[in-house]
């Protein structure tokens, strides 16, 4: 009779388990292709639907402080001041309130506009808008939600100031102070941010949307825009900035959809809001920004502020409707164009399939790192073959992974407490405490590895002498870098899984750089090739990362780092201690194990 067949129950599952440990890895990589193909498809139209107005309520088309007062408006202005780690900052901003005749107070919607447009001009048209919608409305017998008009100072931290005091956040401390809002209204359900400079007619509209830390409005708001944009007062509308021209080519649609959702995603994963529409988003208002973009040879008919005064009021009658605030429709999406848009139940396989594709490797890895032996009798000889359990109950050598990952995570932690403090020495710049921060972690790695190597040039030379290279002897115990490969590699499935349900966005971005350095990466006895991986494992680091930013946008890299200090200090992203407390240690605990001496 054959081996196998007179092999134990539990020997043949210890063989079923080899079996399956050494496909675990190949799967992994296939589950990678899947992840990335499935990704590649979304802006396809067949996994998109074509977008709808849920809320029935929602039917479009249906029917300064002294300019302010003299329309008769209530009107007030705020002063507010802002200290961050690397300016102060002080403006003033100009707010009046539309008290509705059919209003009992307790609701209101919102008409705001930035002094400053995007395009770092004044921003004319807006203004002169809100104005005359102001007149407009005072005129108005209809509405049945208070209307607030707020002109907001600065960049972001204008309209960030009159929010907070309006929720009464008006709380000053030191770097910071917002005066008291002396005219109010009750709960904001919706706003409408405009962004029109200059003092010419449009092109087109572009819609902005995306908020702080990849936050979302209804997509009813972008739904009812579209809808009156294709009706009452023709306008045309794309997402963001970008005019892309009509094809039937179904090669070129499809890259153009990818655009945009690539677009999306980008602005998605930097967590900064793509306008002030962004800020009300973080206290549940739904917002977006309308653009007005004026490109030249644009063969659209052109728009002036005639007939956005008409869409922006049709908006504005459409959100009087609600009796609640918006839920029908979803908060969760990816647009790959105005009209088409790819729900939460298709875009999240990707991320979750990426997450399992790394918890594959750890768990092959794992398996590898048993040091436990099966003896089983051998059929045709008298000698006794060792086969190692995959997964036995047997402790590991967990010391050095444990010490690496500890020391790396307070390294991360220890950076963003650096970057984020002013500590008052002259000359103290944030690229400065970046290097500092540099510093620290190189540390951290060669005393890491220089302590791995001196521990295991230690045990070959016990090894040696006790003679334990001889016939008969157990298997050497798992080499240090397989378990710390296989922390990060689980770590890694935590933080991109985790992390797709507060922003996706961020979370594919994350993935996808890691996923082959992290999965493919081992220590080699080649010096060469170990250094060759510690090398791209550190430009996919943090520095790395915003030094390539730094050369892709033609930017100082102490731009992109101070544009990533001031997301944090004033708007409160996530991307600063994202890289900070959670990227750069799995990405240090990385370079570590490349580096590790090979058993």
């Amino acid at each position: 009779m054959g081996l196998l067949s007179r092999l134990s129950k539990a020997q043949k599952q210890q063989m079923f388990g080899r079996f399956v440990l050494d496909w675990m890895p190949r799967l992994s990589y296939v589950l990678v292709a899947v992840s990335f193909v499935w990704l590649l498809a979304l802006p396809h139209q067949s996994y998109s639907k074509h977008t709808y107005v849920s809320e029935n309520a929602l039917m479009p088309g249906s029917a300064l402080q002294d300019e302010f007062s003299k329309i008769g408006l209530k009107a007030a202005t705020q002063n507010y001041t802002l200290t961050t780690s690397t300016d102060s900052r002080s403006g003033v901003n100009t707010y009046a309130v539309f008290y509705a005749p059919r209003s009992d107070g307790t609701e209101a919607l919102v008409l705001s506009a930035p002094w400053i447009s995007r395009d770092k001009i004044t921003n004319t048209n807006a203004i002169a808008l809100i104005l005359a919608l102001g007149r407009v409305f005072k005129r108005c017998s209809h509405f049945s939600k208070d209307i607030i008009f707020v002109v907001s100072d600065g960049d972001a931290e204008g309209l960030q100031a009159w929010l907070k005091a309006y929720h009464g956040l008006d709380q000053t401390t030191s770097d910071h102070f917002e005066e008291t809002l002396t005219v109010r209204s009750g709960a904001i359900q919706a706003a409408l941010n405009l962004d029109f400079a200059g003092t010419g007619d449009y092109n087109a509209m572009g819609i902005f949307f995306e908020g702080v830390n990849g936050q979302l409005p209804n997509l009813d708001m972008i739904n009812t825009i579209t809808r009156i944009a294709a009706g009452i007062a023709p306008v045309e509308v794309t997402l963001h900035d970008e005019l892309v021209p009509y094809t039937e080519n179904m090669t070129k649609n499809y890259i153009n959809s990818l655009k945009k959702m690539l677009y999306m995603m980008k602005y998605q994963a930097a967590g900064t809001p793509t306008g002030n529409h962004g800020l009300y988003l973080k206290y549940k208002i739904d917002a977006i920004t309308l653009y007005g973009i004026d490109k030249l040879g644009w063969p659209s008919q052109r728009y002036n502020l005639f007939r956005l005064g008409s869409l922006i009021e049709s908006a504005f009658r459409s959100l009087n409707n609600l009796l609640e605030h918006l839920h029908q429709s979803f908060f969760f999406y990816l647009l790959s164009g105005v009209h088409r848009y790819t729900s939460i139940g298709l875009y999240m396989p990707p991320v979750i399939i990426l997450g399992v594709a790394f918890i594959l490797q750890a768990l092959s890895l794992w398996g590898l790192s048993s040091d436990l032996p099966l003896e089983l009798e051998a059929i045709a000889s008298d000698e006794k073959v060792a086969i190692a359990l995959p997964y036995s109950l047997r402790s590991r050598e967990l010391k050095l992974a444990a010490t690496t990952l500890t020391l790396a995570f307070v390294a991360g932690g220890a950076s963003f407490n650096l970057l984020t403090t002013s500590f008052g020495i002259p000359g103290e710049t944030p690229l400065l405490k970046l290097m500092a921060s540099v510093g620290v972690c190189s540390m951290l790695v060669l005393s890491a590895v220089s302590s791995a190597h001196v521990r295991h040039r230690i045990l070959k030379s016990k090894k040696i002498k006790a003679g334990a290279n001889a016939k008969g002897t157990s298997l050497t115990p798992a080499a240090d870098w397989i378990v710390l490969k296989t922390c990060v590699l689980a770590l890694s499935a935590l933080v991109v899984t985790t992390l797709s349900a507060l922003n996706f966005s961020l979370a594919v971005s994350i993935g996808l750089v890691i996923v082959l350095p992290f999965m493919a990466f081992r220590p080699s006895s080649y010096v060469i090739l170990s250094g060759l991986q510690a090398a791209i494992l550190v430009a996919i680091s943090p520095p790395g990362l915003m030094m390539a930013a730094a050369s892709w946008y033609s930017m100082d890299p102490a731009q992109v780092l101070n544009w990533v200090l001031e997301g944090y200090e004033v708007l409160g992203t996530w991307l600063l201690p994202t890289i900070c407390c959670i990227y750069w240690p799995l990405n240090l605990a990385a370079i570590v194990m490349v580096l590790l001496p090979v058993s």
